[in-house]
């Protein structure tokens, strides 16, 4: 029901055949009443389509009554019509101004409504989905996602599809407030609040702050089998060295993943650590100095990279800089770390901590580019003005070395 008012027009075309040919024909008694069974048939299949579409949000409850008055009306008209003389020239103008203008009506209706737009944006996504675009096409859908829901500030469902692609793209700070919309309007949406501790997560530099943890804690609350929230319990938990909570709280996401996915291999090396870190502190929790993020993470892939800003490049001492490691075939990074620029130079390590999504991390590709970028308008999302450097290609059996970025390129 992809195309609910198109559909419904399309529905229109038989009932008024049905009408119609026997009217034009002059049929009889017998041929009047089966055209009344048809009728009948006809509108509880449109009226069951528009209690459907009502359902599933398509439509709101005003355009849903006003359409189902309309499909009465329209019922009681045919079936009058025909009970009368059918070869009455005047019906048959009426019938065949119905079998026309329904349609018309129906199809105008569904184009000024709006839902054309969200059709056409949710089939878009769609085609993403299935990786059928590159990355430009990409770009331009995230700002057509961006212009909808600023048009459509009720459609939740929509923002959070934002949210996820604003996060997949490395635009941290824009994915927190789509997130942070979605659950400020669905306070018991713990998905959503998982995702937005995560967001913060890594906007904090993988960092588990406050908000992090109560966000952790009201998800949890809701949905204790949340493997998002799960997970970053257990890094919060490392960080305050509660192994025993940390492998807990690992062992229960990693029974929600399949064997063989990168997720879980990632949860089951942090198991492990925790169950280390454990032994060594006597089997009991201990006051151990907090562990980084990247403490729990795999003993994987990682690439060291040093990076540093050209002389010639000057900027605030809080502006972002961005350092990733993406694949040739997609902008999505693999691995990401988030400095300012009063920190460089400075060496950052990309791992399989640093990844931003299950399933996408350096252990997936055999060879990467690495990209540092200073952002001048904060945003992840490249711009004209900021200032990057790039190792174009780096295969996997250079990863072991110590690489150098100097950020000295103009956008």
């Amino acid at each position: 029901m992809t195309e609910l008012w198109l559909g419904l027009a399309l529905l229109a075309l038989p009932l008024a055949f049905v009408v119609l040919w026997p009217a034009l024909r002059g049929a009889g008694t017998a041929r009047a009443a089966a055209r009344r069974e048809a009728l009948a048939a006809l509108y509880h299949e449109q009226h069951t389509e528009l209690r459907a579409s009502l359902e599933s949000g398509a439509i709101d409850r005003d355009q849903f009554e006003t359409l189902e008055a309309e499909m009465a009306r329209n019922l009681l008209a045919a079936e009058g019509d025909s009970g009368r003389v059918s070869g009455r020239a005047s019906g048959r103008g009426l019938l065949i101004g119905l079998a026309l203008v329904l349609p018309l009506a129906a199809g105008g209706l569904y184009l000024v409504s709006g839902h054309y737009e969200g059709l056409r944006l949710h089939q878009s996504l769609l085609v993403s989905q299935q990786g059928g675009m590159d990355a430009a096409a990409e770009k331009q859908l995230t700002r057509q996602l961006q212009v909808w829901t600023e048009a459509n500030p009720d459609d939740l469902t929509s923002r959070f599809v934002l949210a996820q692609r604003l996060m997949a793209t490395g635009d941290l700070p824009g994915a927190v407030a789509a997130y942070r919309y979605v659950a400020e309007r669905e306070p018991q949406a713990a998905d959503v609040k998982a995702q937005l501790a995560q967001a913060l997560f890594f906007a904090a530099n993988s960092k588990i702050t406050d908000e992090v943890r109560s966000l952790v804690k009201e998800s949890l609350s809701v949905q204790p089998n949340n493997g998002t929230a799960l997970g970053l319990a257990g890094i919060a938990a490392f960080e305050d060295g509660d192994y025993r909570a940390a492998r807990d709280h690992w062992q229960l996401a990693l029974r929600q993943l399949s064997p063989d996915s990168m997720a879980a291999q990632a949860l089951a090396a942090g198991v492990a650590r925790a169950e280390r870190s454990l032994a060594e502190a006597g089997g009991e929790s201990s006051a151990k100095p907090a562990a980084t993020a990247a403490a729990v993470a795999d003993q994987g892939p990682a690439i060291r990279v040093s990076v540093s800003l050209a002389d010639s490049v000057s900027a605030a001492a809080d502006t972002p800089v961005f350092v990733y490691a993406r694949s040739a075939e997609s902008p999505m990074p693999l691995a990401i770390v988030r400095l300012q620029a009063g920190q460089l130079p400075a060496e950052v390590v990309l791992d399989e901590s640093r990844a931003m999504m299950p399933g996408r991390s350096l252990a997936t590709v055999d060879s990467v580019q690495l990209v540092a970028r200073l952002a001048l308008h904060g945003d992840a999302r490249p711009a004209p003005g900021d200032w990057q450097g790039m190792i174009e290609i780096l295969p996997e059996a250079r990863w072991g070395e110590p690489q150098a970025i100097r950020i000295d390129h103009e956008l």
